[in-house]
């Protein structure tokens, strides 16, 4: 009797436990902006099971622009793009940076990630690679993660009228713990460089 009891006890906390899991799972991809090559002025990634979207700063920022997403380049004939996004709206907020080196001379094409030397415009290395800040609870302040060296690629799916598209994945090292490596499998964005500037991100 006490084996039925048991068994019966096990049946039920399995089938709860399913029945969780099955209530609670959240396809995080499908919950991001979609794969476009449109000039959507759309951005967004999975980080640690939470879904990183730009917004623009409210309130007092000390953000020279003021925006959710900017977009530009070198001026020494465009060497480099940048990709800078921000979550200025959340009480956490977000930042990556997006360092693409030869953008405007290969366009299209699949760019193998470099290590990161978490600096950006001049400071940062001559290759394409990218890092950025989280929210940490544990030390109550950002985390900052970068590309590891040829372990992530970005690719631009589309390279024309202005239009930047294209996705990203790979592992990034904590900065201040080289142990610790997370992986992004699915960042994604389209952007128009002529409408970004003016495009709202509420």
């Amino acid at each position: 009797m006490k084996k039925l009891i048991l068994l019966l006890f096990s049946l039920l906390l399995i089938i709860n436990c399913s029945r969780y899991n099955d209530e609670n799972s959240v396809d995080f991809v499908a919950l991001l902006p979609p794969e476009t090559q449109t000039g959507a002025n759309t951005f967004g990634v999975t980080i640690k099971g939470k879904i990183y979207v730009p917004r623009d700063p409210t309130g007092f920022s000390t953000m020279p622009n003021g925006k959710g997403v900017t977009f530009w380049g070198s001026p020494d004939n465009y060497s480099y793009n940048e990709l800078e996004v921000i979550d200025g709206a959340s009480d956490a907020g977000f930042k990556m940076v997006i360092h693409i080196q030869k953008l405007q001379e290969l366009g299209k094409a699949m760019y193998v990630l470099q290590k990161s030397n978490f600096q950006n415009g001049i400071d940062s290395i001559p290759e394409t690679h990218i890092f950025f800040k989280i929210w940490d609870d544990k030390i109550k302040n950002y985390a900052y993660y970068g590309s590891v060296e040829k372990q992530g690629e970005l690719n631009i799916t589309r390279h024309s009228n202005g239009i930047i598209s294209g996705n990203f994945k790979g592992k990034f090292v904590r900065e201040d713990n080289l142990d610790e490596i997370i992986e992004i499998t699915n960042g994604r964005f389209d952007i128009n460089s002529a409408t970004i500037s003016n495009h709202p991100f509420p």
